[in-house]
């Protein structure tokens, strides 16, 4: 860790406490559970995840809204069977999403609402995505060869990687954006507080989709600017939403579009940032040395800060949460998550030494390279 770029210390182990915590209740049934009825619990998993994948498309949590419905009057609205959906939402209502209050009867719960659209902190749009016919394909008989024989189950689905995928279908490349949307409301922006900005002048959001982390970011640094560098017909709506930002923070914040594995904005100086977001997790070694060669040729004659905020894998002992990701890229991605040690030799394959690793109320790091 580097202690100049680290802040709220103590808040940030209190994070980390709490999470330890939350981790050993959480593994308390996992541990008291008979294996043969735990590996029975696994193996039918899909059940609860599909069931509240087809309540989230039909949008029962915002039909709902703020009243109690009984069946059939939901499945008039929604132009459904009645029974068939009394059954959905019995089993829902089970698992605690969603409340029975009566024979037939329903209202949203606490667990339900982030069902709603119109929530703060809405999930709908990941339980779409994740669940997506597009996502759940390459997690079934492709896993299993790809495990055999090696290659990334995705890509054997849909003939091309997740990104040229999104370029082709502009519907699935929405509701990814709006997934993604999802996890930064869910997470929220606290976290970056956890880092010391002021050394800088300019962050350089590559990857940076619409501007709300760099938006974000300029908000609790009013000396900062910020560029954010993503595909182009991202860049095009980023442009477009960015009326909606206040105009003190609109006029620190630019945009460009273009192709990271081609191209990298150049430096301006030695306290610009290059910030990478949940980027280098779903590439493959070959890809980020690509990378990492494009930032440096755009590194000039400065020696900018490049951040990378991502998970860091332990070498022994992984939490859950950091092994479901990284077997979430190996299904749909040539990434990985990345332990300190795979990091720091990756960075120094690219031209980059790992100069820190700082601690975040969140799951990911903030990894910090610098040119060697």
């Amino acid at each position: 860790m580097n202690p100049k770029l680290s802040r709220n210390t103590l808040s940030v182990k209190l994070w980390q406490a709490l999470i330890g915590v939350v981790g050993a209740i959480q593994s308390i049934p996992v541990k008291t559970t008979p294996p043969p009825f735990r590996l029975m619990q696994m193996g039918s998993l899909f059940w609860q995840s599909r069931a509240l994948y087809v309540a989230a498309r039909l949008g029962v949590a915002d039909v709902l809204g703020g009243e109690e419905k009984s069946a059939e009057a939901l499945a008039g609205e929604l132009g459904v069977s009645e029974d068939h959906l009394f059954r959905l939402l019995r089993m829902l209502s089970a698992l605690d999403v969603f409340e029975q209050t009566g024979p037939r009867s329903f209202r949203n719960n606490k667990t339900s609402q982030p069902l709603r659209d119109d929530h703060p902190q809405s999930v709908r749009a990941m339980i779409l995505m994740h669940n997506s016919p597009e996502m759940t394909a390459p997690w079934l008989e492709p896993l299993e060869a790809a495990i055999r024989h090696g290659g990334v189950p995705f890509e054997k689905v849909h003939g091309g990687d997740l990104f040229d995928y999104m370029d082709q279908n502009p519907e699935f490349d929405l509701l990814f954006g709006r997934a993604m949307d999802a996890v930064e409301h869910l997470t929220g922006s606290e976290f970056f507080d956890d880092f010391n900005w002021s050394a800088f002048e300019r962050v350089v959001d590559v990857g940076g989709s619409k501007g709300s982390k760099a938006t974000a970011i300029l908000r609790r640094n009013p000396h900062l600017s910020a560029l954010v560098f993503d595909r182009p017909q991202i860049i095009e709506a980023a442009r477009a939403e960015s009326q909606q930002i206040e105009a003190g923070i609109r006029a620190r914040l630019r945009f460009e579009g273009g192709d990271m594995l081609e191209y990298i904005p150049p430096a301006r100086s030695g306290r610009d940032l290059y910030l990478f977001a949940a980027v280098f997790h779903g590439m493959g070694d070959d890809e980020a040395l690509t990378v990492l060669q494009r930032l440096h040729s755009a590194a000039g004659d400065y020696s900018p800060t490049a951040v990378f905020v991502d998970m860091v894998m332990h070498d022994m002992g992984a939490d859950a949460t950091t092994a479901a990701f990284d077997m979430q890229m190996l299904v749909n991605t040539r990434g990985r998550e990345r332990t300190e040690a795979e990091w720091r030799e990756l960075l120094r394959q690219g031209g980059f030494t790992l100069a820190g690793i700082v601690p975040a109320r969140t799951f990911a790091r903030f990894i910090v390279g610098r040119p060697a």
